[in-house]
C-alpha cells in the first residue's frame, strides 16, 4: 500500500511526467520541482526551499537529479524518503522483471529478449531505460514479463527494487563525473541484485570485478564464460549444446547473445525458439550500424559508444580493416582518454576530434597518433572523409552528446545525414541537422 501523503517530483521530463500520471489517479498530493524548468503556480514550484522540502514525506527523482544533489543531500538528512522512478515503478509493477544493467551492451540484449519472447509467444514489454519509463507498466496488461534496462543512475536511489533474473553484463568506467568514482560506480550497478533471495537469478559477466561480489549468494547465478560460453562451434549453457554458433546470422557480440541465451533457458525457452528469435532479431540504430561505403570509404554509425570501453570494443569488431578513421568527442563524462588512445589497435591511423572533450583528447594524441581538431561535429565528419581513402570512418566518439545534441540518437541521425550527402551532387560541408 502506498503510505506517502505528500510527493515531490524532482525533474518533469518523461520520467517524472509518467509519476505525476500515476499520482493523478491515486489522488495524492504532489507538486513538481525542476531545475532547468522554472515554473511557477498550481502543482508547479518556481523554487525548491528547505522549508518546502521539509513538506514532502516522499521525492521521487528523474534519473537526471544526482544523489549529490544538494537538495536531495538535505531532504534525505531531514529523514525525508528519496526513491528513483524506477524504484516507484516497481512499486506499483505487479509483473515479474527481468531487468539489464552494464556498462555496455544493455539495450541490444534487453530489446533482443523482448523480441524473442514475443514472437515466441509471451506477453512482454521492455521498459525503462530502453525508452519508456518503468512507471509506464501501468498502461500494460497481462504481461508475463516486464524487461527493463537499468542505469546507474536509476539505482542511485532504490530500496526495494528486485528483479526476478537481474543481468549484469560488464563493467568499466563510465559516468565517473556524476558517481565521483569508479568504486560508487560498481557499487551501483552490484545494487541491482542486493534484495535479491532464493528463488531470484543472475546472469553474470565474468570480469573480476564483477564475480568478486558475488562469492556468497542466496539466489542462483550464471556466469559467462563459464555457465554459458562458446566451445568450438558450440554455445553450451549448463553442459546442454543450445545451438551451433555458426547456426546463428549475427554473433558480433557473443558477449550479449550468451547473456540472452542464458536469460531464456532459466524462462524455459526452447533451442529452436531461441536460434529463431536470435536470427529475426534486428540489429538497433546507433550500435556499430553501418551507414554507406562512397568513393571506397565505409562508414559506421557507433554513436551508442559513450564510454572508452565501448569505443574499443567496437574497433575490434572492425578489424578486417587496415584504415580506420575514428571520430571522438562530445561532452566529457571524466574518463581518461590517454589509456583510451594507448589501447587503439594500430588499425586506427588517425583521430578527428570534436565537441567540448576536443582539447582533451588532442592534448593525448600528440607524438602518438595523428590528430584533427574541430568544434563541430559536421566539420569533424567532413574533415575525415576528406583524410581516408579505401578504409573505414567511425563514429564511436567514448563521449556524451549533450554539448551539440539532444541525445546519443541525435548525434547518430546527424552523422547518417551528412554521410548519406556524400553521396549526392551537393555534399554538407557543415550542418545537416
Amino acid at each position: 500500500m502506498f503510505k506517502y501523503k505528500n510527493v515531490l517530483i524532482y525533474g518533469y521530463s518523461t520520467s517524472g511526467k509518467a509519476v505525476e500520471r500515476v499520482l493523478i489517479n491515486m489522488d495524492i498530493n504532489y507538486r513538481i520541482y525542476d531545475d532547468n524548468m522554472k515554473l511557477g503556480g498550481g502543482k508547479y514550484l518556481f523554487k525548491l526551499s528547505k522549508a518546502d522540502i521539509k513538506k514532502f514525506d516522499l521525492i521521487v527523482v528523474s534519473p537526471g537529479v544526482s544523489i549529490f544533489n544538494k537538495k536531495i543531500m538535505y531532504a534525505e538528512s531531514e529523514g525525508i524518503r528519496v526513491i528513483s522512478e524506477l524504484e516507484f515503478g516497481y512499486l506499483i509493477c505487479p509483473y515479474p522483471i527481468i531487468a539489464v544493467t552494464g556498462t555496455n551492451g544493455k539495450t541490444t540484449v534487453v530489446k533482443m529478449i523482448e523480441h524473442i519472447l514475443n514472437v515466441s509467444g509471451y506477453n512482454v514489454k521492455a521498459l525503462g531505460n530502453v525508452g519508456q519509463p518503468l512507471t509506464e507498466v501501468v498502461n500494460y496488461e497481462n504481461l508475463d514479463f516486464v524487461i527493463a534496462e537499468v542505469s546507474s543512475f536509476q539505482l542511485e536511489a532504490t530500496y526495494k527494487f528486485k528483479p526476478y533474473i537481474g543481468v549484469l553484463l560488464n563493467i568499466d568506467d563510465d559516468h565517473l563525473d556524476r558517481h565521483k568514482s569508479f568504486e560508487n560506480y560498481l557499487r551501483l550497478k552490484v545494487g541491482l541484485f542486493k534484495n535479491c533471495n532464493s528463488k531470484d537469478f543472475a546472469v553474470l559477466g565474468g570480469q573480476n570485478e564483477i564475480i568478486n561480489n558475488f562469492k556468497n549468494v542466496v539466489f542462483t547465478k550464471y556466469v559467462l564464460g563459464q555457465d554459458c560460453f562458446v566451445l568450438n562451434d558450440d554455445i553450451v549453457y549448463e553442459d546442454e549444446v543450445v545451438c551451433k554458433l555458426s547456426e546463428l546470422n549475427d554473433v558480433t557480440y557473443i558477449d550479449n547473445v550468451l547473456a540472452v541465451i542464458s536469460v531464456l533457458k532459466i524462462i524455459g525457452l526452447d533451442n529452436a525458439k531461441i536460434v529463431a528469435g536470435i536470427n529475426t532479431f534486428v540489429g538497433l540504430s546507433h550500435r556499430l550500424e553501418f551507414v554507406e561505403e562512397i568513393d571506397g570509404v565505409v562508414y559506421y554509425n557507433d554513436s551508442k559508444s559513450t564510454n572508452p570501453h565501448a569505443t574499443i570494443n567496437a574497433v575490434k569488431k572492425l578489424n578486417n580493416y587496415e584504415n580506420i578513421t575514428l571520430l571522438l568527442g562530445g561532452q566529457d563524462k571524466g574518463f581518461d582518454f590517454a589509456k583510451l588512445i594507448s589501447d587503439l589497435p594500430s588499425n586506427v591511423k588517425r583521430i578527428v576530434a570534436f565537441g567540448k572533450a576536443k582539447k582533451k583528447i588532442a592534448k593525448v594524441c600528440r607524438e602518438k597518433i595523428e590528430c584533427y581538431v574541430y568544434q563541430k561535429m559536421a566539420d569533424a565528419v567532413y574533415q575525415a572523409k576528406l583524410v581516408t581513402e579505401d578504409g573505414v570512418v567511425l563514429l564511436s566518439p567514448a563521449c556524451a552528446s549533450f554539448d551539440e545534441f539532444d541525445s546519443y540518437a541525435h548525434r547518430g541521425e546527424c552523422f547518417k545525414k551528412q554521410v548519406l550527402s556524400f553521396g549526392e551532387s551537393t555534399m554538407s560541408k557543415g550542418e545537416v541537422c
